[in-house]
């Protein structure tokens, strides 16, 4: 029986645990890459980006969902307010598009986990709709995603696909540096089962 919790000091063990599984994920990012500047993540350590999170975390500046198969921690979703992820604001593709005011965003979704051992269940596609249903309950508003389209890696990234994305509402706005892709969801009319 699958179960989502929202990182919190209560839930924090099972983050921890679920990462260290993983050895950090990604070399050590611990999930504050988008929370940093290139120069600060560059100089920091993994045990360092752990313990800005676990701050985060304890100061109640961290968002995103955990999820569960009974007890265990399998899944993970960083998602949170635009203005925490601002690593995004700082890409020279970003600036360049002058988004209007209208369609500033109040969200960002960054990052997505799951258990080497339970991929392709479709767990992320299950963390998104969660996601957005907490975002819904939050007061909705414009959401952003930037999913990674590496060439010649058919592996799935911890970004999410433009198809997950594309199947959950979201529109197609622009390429973003290297690999990454803008996507943007204007209509936070969420369905009672979280699909939109």
């Amino acid at each position: 029986m699958f179960e989502t919790k929202s990182l919190s000091p209560a839930t924090w063990p099972d983050f921890e645990r679920l990462f260290e599984r993983h050895n950090g994920m990604h070399g050590g990012c611990w999930c504050v890459y988008h929370r940093m500047t290139m120069s600060e993540f560059i100089k920091s350590t993994k045990t360092g980006r752990k313990t800005m999170h676990h701050d985060l975390v304890n100061s109640g500046k961290a968002s995103g969902l955990l999820l569960y198969d009974g007890d265990h921690p399998i899944g993970w979703c960083q998602f949170g307010r635009a203005e925490e992820f601002s690593a995004f604001d700082r890409m020279r593709d970003y600036i360049k598009l002058v988004i209007p005011e209208a369609l500033k965003p109040s969200w960002r979704i960054t990052c997505f986990v799951v258990d080497k051992e339970r991929r392709r269940e479709g767990l992320s596609k299950l963390l998104l709709e969660k996601a957005l249903l907490s975002i819904r309950a939050a007061g909705g508003g414009i959401v952003e995603a930037f999913p990674l389209l590496v060439p010649g890696v058919a592996k799935p990234q911890y970004t999410g696909s433009i198809k997950m994305y594309e199947e959950h509402g979201f529109a197609y706005v622009a390429p973003i540096g290297k690999y990454n892709h803008l996507m943007r969801l204007d209509d936070m009319t969420v369905a009672e089962d979280g699909v939109l």
